[in-house]
């Protein structure tokens, strides 16, 4: 018997974030050819959720009436449960207000990071979502998160003993893993961006992804005297006049070495990634970590911070730093700038992304969610 399953992707109608990933890579990637399981996509745009799955032919999609989230939790969607009587539903942190006894739920809470690192979030954040995340994995029938590190972080603040937390990975896109020249892609930054040699980071900004650190190791190690860039990209989603200040500091004194890029398309992520000397990922706190399995699988030279969820990528060895100290950044930056760039680096550059691509795959992560909904 064919069982449904309803996906809140509301997050489709919004600014691209991590859920969005997330609920994209699994669902792109999931085989349902077998009829066993029929999914039904639900947002308020369905004509752009059709286009962002137009792979899969068997999905079935709904759109939402409401944009707003109060709404849409309290009333609209435990209607459309209802009347479409399905077997599961599957949401990202937040359940419905109003559950049905007959459809068993599933809830990623990809982290609780507010919990454990208050200092960064506000308290009406945290009074909130401490009460709606503990709801949640408390009534679903299905608790999932992103990480190891998530799923002990979830169990231990929620006092969840007898719950078990099914890890579902993220992971990287295939496109990630196609071929790309270096080579093509630094002739196209240099022309396109004026950028030779860079360290690249990959993130929002905002307190916990350590930037200052970072910026600060740059400008005592004075890399723009090698000729080095430091590119950061990702919009600021903190306003830190502190941070801003110090960016204009040292883009003056680096002559416009410090180069801040708020978004670009997707294509060019890839080829910053690419052709980047160096890529870091220096975040003080993550439930998961992106930047750095995407550099990585490019074979691009890649430091990481050592803390939190990235202590799973143990492929990166010696390449991990302690993100609190700006000496250990700076120490593990010197370094690997200055490692040779001959068969041992490329043989061990190749193993860290062979490791990435069999470990972090959306295929892997789609399979076990599919498992976990036929075998409850």
């Amino acid at each position: 018997m064919t069982k449904t399953l309803f996906v809140d992707a509301h997050t489709f109608d919004e600014h691209h974030q991590g859920i969005r990933t997330f609920i994209k890579g699994i669902y792109e990637s999931i085989d349902i050819s077998s009829s066993e399981l029929q999914i039904f996509l639900a947002a308020y745009d369905i004509e752009n959720l059709k286009a962002e799955f137009s792979n899969q032919a068997y999905f079935k999609f709904i759109k939402l009436k409401s944009k707003n989230k109060y709404r849409r939790l309290a009333f609209e969607i435990p209607k459309i449960i209802k009347d479409y009587k399905f077997d599961f539903a599957h949401f990202n942190y937040y359940l419905p207000l109003f559950l049905n006894k007959k459809c068993k739920y599933i809830v990623t809470i990809h982290d609780v990071l507010f919990i454990d690192y208050p200092q960064y979030f506000s308290l009406k954040y945290r009074l909130i979502n401490t009460f709606l995340f503990k709801r949640s994995a408390i009534n679903a029938n299905i608790v999932t998160t992103v990480s190891n590190y998530s799923a002990d972080r979830i169990k231990t603040n929620f006092n969840l003993t007898d719950k078990k937390i099914e890890v579902l990975p993220n992971a990287v896109n295939t496109k990630y893993t196609l071929n790309h020249d270096k080579t093509v892609d630094k002739i196209y930054l240099k022309e396109k961006y004026d950028l030779d040699k860079f360290i690249v980071y990959v993130s929002r900004i905002e307190p916990r992804k350590n930037h200052k650190k970072l910026i600060l190791a740059y400008q005592e190690l004075k890399l723009w005297e090698q000729g080095i860039n430091l590119v950061l990209i990702g919009k600021e989603s903190f306003k830190d006049d502190e941070l801003n200040k110090l960016i204009n500091e040292v883009s003056l004194l680096s002559k416009g070495m410090l180069v801040k890029i708020n978004d670009v398309p997707d294509t060019d992520l890839i080829k910053f990634y690419n052709a980047a000397t160096l890529a870091i990922f220096p975040s003080l706190c993550e439930g998961f970590g992106i930047p750095p399995i995407e550099s990585g699988v490019l074979e691009t030279s890649t430091i990481c911070s050592n803390s939190t969820a990235m202590k799973d990528f143990t492929f990166f060895k010696d390449r991990f730093f302690d993100a609190e100290s700006k000496e250990s950044i700076k120490r593990t930056i010197t370094k690997f700038l200055n490692t040779k760039d001959d068969s041992n680096q490329k043989d061990e550059l190749f193993n860290i992304a062979k490791s990435i691509e069999e470990t972090y795959n959306w295929c892997k992560t789609a399979q076990k969610l599919k498992y976990l909904i036929l075998n409850d």
